[in-house]
């Protein structure tokens, strides 16, 4: 009897109907933005220095485990989900390249793997043409901010560069003024040495 009981149980676990997919909608929902922004963090500018790749990796870390968090509670009402336990998302590997590629695999598997259960996202409709041109003006806008960022973050190549450009000629500038200022200082002393004529 209690071998029967259970296989009820079970055959009537995995009825998937309306109210199972709407009792995970929102946990699907949950997941699918997680999932994207986590991408999205990981996918960030490759040119970041060590503690902007750290912050990026802690920041991804944590949106994947709320993304499979997210997709574990959703499993409890559909069970085809797919999911990873928290700590194969927390583990770590000791370099900063290879723990962002690890956690793009992770979180690119979650997406390919839910992507008939997580929700559909909608498709973008054309801008208009006034939109698309303040669209483009602050883009251009981001573009010189973006390099004005990258120059000032190797600043002190810069200050080396001109400083190695200018000191050639501030120090000739300044051999030139030496120069100057010692034959004006032996005139002067050659006029006062000489004896005054009595008239």
């Amino acid at each position: 009897m209690a071998v029967t009981n259970s296989l009820v149980l079970q055959n009537s676990y995995r009825q998937l109907g309306p109210e199972a997919h709407a009792a995970a909608e929102g946990h699907l929902s949950v997941a699918a933005d997680a999932l994207h922004m986590a991408l999205l963090t990981i996918e960030g500018s490759t040119d970041d220095e060590r503690t902007a790749m750290q912050s990026r990796v802690a920041s991804a870390r944590t949106i994947l485990v709320e993304a499979v968090t997210a997709l574990a509670r959703a499993r409890v009402y559909i069970p085809g989900i797919r999911t990873y336990a928290v700590n194969i998302v927390t583990n770590s590997e000791p370099e900063l390249d290879r723990e962002l590629a690890r956690l793009h695999e992770l979180a690119t598997l979650l997406l390919w793997r839910n992507h008939s259960f997580l929700p559909a996202r909608t498709q973008a409709q054309p801008l208009a043409p006034e939109d698309e041109a303040q669209l483009a003006a602050v883009v251009r806008e981001l573009g010189l901010h973006a390099r004005i960022d990258r120059a000032m973050r190797h600043k002190w190549l810069i200050a080396t560069a001109v400083f190695g450009l200018l000191a050639p000629a501030v120090g000739l500038g300044l051999v030139v003024l030496a120069v100057a200022s010692a034959a004006g200082a032996a005139i002067e002393l050659a006029r006062t040495s000489q004896p005054l004529s009595v008239a």
